[in-house]
């Protein structure tokens, strides 16, 4: 058999293809996928599943003088070919189309000969159609590209020492749209810490114009603080409007005016323990505790039922009120069609999760696990629970399941897994390791010594994939595809010495920073969104990696900004809130007088579904602020591999050695110090001297599309083809075209097969 050289152009043979997978491992190559194709893992969600009906998003947002960016939602329904074009109308005018050809790689235009007009009306239509899909009226004059939404004044506050704290959306009126719903706090206390608060927390509804829908005021029997109320908002009952489930008490006030009054009849109104000699001064350590359903157009109570109880005084593990108001909750399609409201009640040592149903103006409950029910397997349950949870279909069977820290709970409310690493403050489920079927797990734990204090893990397993030891307590974790130079997410937590890939070899030692990310610049990897609600240093930034640290973007005004949550440094929110697939950021001003929504001002090449569509993202944006505040995640990878289906490998041109390559500061770098002066190659020109010729497309994507010479000869993720059935010696054009959640993703190579 006659071995065809390698050389620049990035010619190899079939031989030496598969020699650079095994020696580089950063390819997923054919070997590792036929061996773990079988395997039923990760979202699988039927076609019949209660999903909210979104509308077209259309923002028009000023970004300078000249310039006005509009952006719009790609939807489900659109045809993947589908194209936009774009109207702007100002005063009495006829309506001008602002786009010289039909939009169809992006749905983000700048309007760059946009006349500095109040009152500028945007128009949205399908290309060849005079159907309007959206219009959007540009009513402010400012040239400052954000949204202000100002924050009402609270009875008894003028100087606003309620401040915008949490939010969550949802759409609340049945337009497609979303809302916004902020908590509002004045005096947070941690579960751990004693003191009175404040009155109780305010939950307030408010249109994206800054419209005031309606105001909750929970009462001075719910404390203040991170853990104590978990919004779960989303359309539960399947009427197009989205519902408010949230924990009240005697003393709720709710948005029509009625009130929870004495409902045990035992004539005390206040349960906040008020001695200040005592263990819980200023906790609520008895008293009726109530899940309220609430109506999201008008913050009227639809239905209420009682809340997961506090049992004895130490029945989850201490009697100063610390663990018992523990708080988790969030939303899961628990039957595999509608969806349920989830809350929890301790993780520290007793964990109680129910699951209830609303319908037809009803409270049902569908399930109930609690690691005391008296069955010792479920008592292996108990201390597994992190400040956060994910929720999401990780074993390919249609419905949700509940990853809850270091334990997995089944759709029907038994236990899973417990992988016994014990609770954590961070963790992110999402497809990580883009080289394994299904999703993965990026863990961290607090539970020390371990033998993976920062830990990657199989999400429908539990198999430890990758691990660190830590002798302290790791307190945070990320993961995101911040790096192109690597296949899939790269992870990190605050003892890891670094940053890692997937799969766990070291990039650098410079770690970034350990809070939020965010799809922000129009690229496919994702920034950083960090910031401080200390006062003395407050600030909210974006910040892009570049292998070794990160630049900074800097956001309009941010001299005014402020983050929640003191050291969390966490925005309001930050999720898809309109426009096209990236995410908005939502924060706070310095003044707690208004909060602010900024949009990306970059254009972007790629145009996905609303990330809303997607199940496991939408979770995560109810999620997102329960307990400790973490960023969204897809189920489904959203990175920069995505349209890379070649095998690729660096040339390393470098004078640094790469065991001992030296970072700034003198710190041994691992795979970034590798890379540096190295030069990426890809493999374009494919020769075959074999018979079979197989190559992998090298990710899950909805549609596959192989064509030879411009006919398709396959649909499936793996092309294989017989040397027999084409002309020995000659160049055939091979493309490949894949489509992923509505993006569109195409290159070509060629191929010559050569035989003995």
């Amino acid at each position: 058999m006659k071995q065809q050289s390698e050389n620049d152009s990035g010619i190899l043979s079939m031989q030496k293809i598969k020699l650079f997978v095994v020696l580089i491992l950063t390819i997923g190559w054919v070997t590792s996928f036929s061996q773990t194709h079988m395997l039923k893992k990760g979202p699988a969600y039927s076609s019949s599943l209660q999903k909210e009906k979104l509308g077209r998003g259309l923002i028009a947002m000023r970004l300078n003088k000249d310039s006005i960016a509009v952006s719009w939602r790609f939807l489900p329904e659109d045809d993947v070919r589908m194209s936009f074009d774009i109207y702007r109308k100002e005063g009495n005018s006829k309506p001008q189309k602002i786009n010289n050809e039909g939009l169809q790689n992006s749905t983000y235009f700048i309007d760059t000969s946009a006349p500095k007009s109040k009152g500028l009306i945007y128009t949205l239509k399908e290309t060849g159609s005079d159907k309007i899909l959206a219009k959007y009226v540009l009513l402010d004059e400012s040239e400052k590209p954000y949204l202000t939404i100002p924050v009402k004044e609270i009875p008894g506050d003028p100087d606003f020492r309620y401040s915008p704290n949490d939010a969550s959306i949802a759409d609340l009126t049945g337009d497609g749209e979303m809302e916004l719903i902020l908590k509002r706090e004045n005096s947070g206390k941690d579960n751990s810490h004693r003191g009175v608060c404040n009155g109780g927390p305010i939950i307030e509804a408010y249109k994206l114009d800054g419209t005031f829908l309606w105001r909750v005021d929970l009462g001075i029997n719910i404390r203040q603080g991170a853990h104590y109320t978990q919004m779960m908002v989303y359309d539960f009952d399947g009427d197009g409007k989205a519902e408010l489930a949230v924990k009240t008490a005697e003393g709720t006030v709710f948005g029509d005016g009625a009130t929870i009054g004495d409902v045990n009849g035992d004539g005390i109104s206040d349960y906040v323990d008020r001695n200040e000699r005592s263990r819980t001064y200023g906790k609520i350590m008895e008293g009726p505790e109530f899940l309220s359903v609430i109506e999201g157009a008008t913050g009227k109570e639809l239905a209420r039922t009682e809340y997961i109880e506090r049992g004895a005084p130490d029945s989850f593990g201490d009697r100063t009120g610390n663990r018992v108001d523990r708080f988790l909750g969030g939303v899961g399609y628990f039957d595999g069609e509608h969806p349920s409201i989830l809350i929890c009640r301790g993780y520290y040592e007793r964990t109680v999760l129910e699951a209830w149903d609303y319908r037809n103006g009803q409270l049902m409950k569908r399930w109930r696990f609690d690691s005391h029910s008296g069955n010792d397997k479920d008592r292996e349950y108990a201390g597994q629970g992190n400040h956060n949870l994910s929720i999401g279909d990780v074993d390919g069977d249609g419905k949700d399941e509940v990853t809850y820290g270091a334990c997995l709970i089944n759709d029907d409310g038994t236990g899973a897994y417990n992988t016994k690493l014990g609770h954590g403050d961070a963790m992110h489920l999402t497809d990580i390791d883009i080289d394994r079927p299904g999703l993965e797990v990026w863990d961290c734990h607090e539970h020390v010594p371990t033998r993976a204090g920062s830990e990657l893990r199989d999400a429908a397993t539990s198999e430890l994939l990758w691990g660190i030891p830590s002798y302290e307590d790791v307190g945070r974790a990320l993961a995101a595809d911040i790096d192109p130079r690597f296949r899939g997410c790269e992870v990190w937590t605050t003892h890891s010495s670094g940053v890692y890939t997937a799969d766990g070899r070291l990039i650098t030692e410079r770690t970034p920073s350990i809070n939020m990310a965010i799809w922000w610049d129009g690229d496919l990897n994702r920034e950083l969104l960090n910031g401080s609600g200390v006062y003395r240093r407050p600030f909210v930034r974006i910040e892009k990696w570049n292998g070794d640290g990160v630049d900074r973007f800097s956001l309009a005004d941010e001299e005014d900004l402020i983050a929640n949550n003191w050291t969390k440094g966490n925005p309001c929110i930050s999720a898809d809130l309109f426009g096209d697939w990236r995410e908005e950021v939502v924060v706070r001003t310095k003044n707690n007088r208004e909060v602010r929504i900024y949009m990306t001002p970059f254009k972007t090449d790629y145009r996905f579904y609303t990330l809303l569509n997607d199940v496991i993202y939408r979770n995560s944006v109810i999620t997102q602020n329960i307990a400790y505040n973490q960023p969204t995640q897809t189920g489904f990878y959203l990175g920069s591999d995505l349209g890379r289906f070649w095998p690729e490998y660096y040339t390393n041109r470098s004078s640094v050695h790469s065991k001992s390559g030296q970072g700034e500061g003198g710190r041994p770098n691992g795979m970034h110090m590798r890379l540096q002066g190295a030069e990426r190659k890809v493999i374009k020109e494919f020769v075959c001297e074999e018979d079979i010729f197989e190559l992998d497309a090298r990710y899950k994507y909805d549609t596959y599309s192989w064509k030879i010479n411009g006919k398709e000869v396959s649909k499936q993720r793996v092309l294989k083809l017989n040397a027999g059935d084409y002309p020995k010696g000659e160049t055939l054009k091979l493309e490949l075209e894949t489509v992923i959640k509505g993006c569109v993703f195409s290159d070509s190579a060629t191929l010559k097969f050569y035989k003995e």
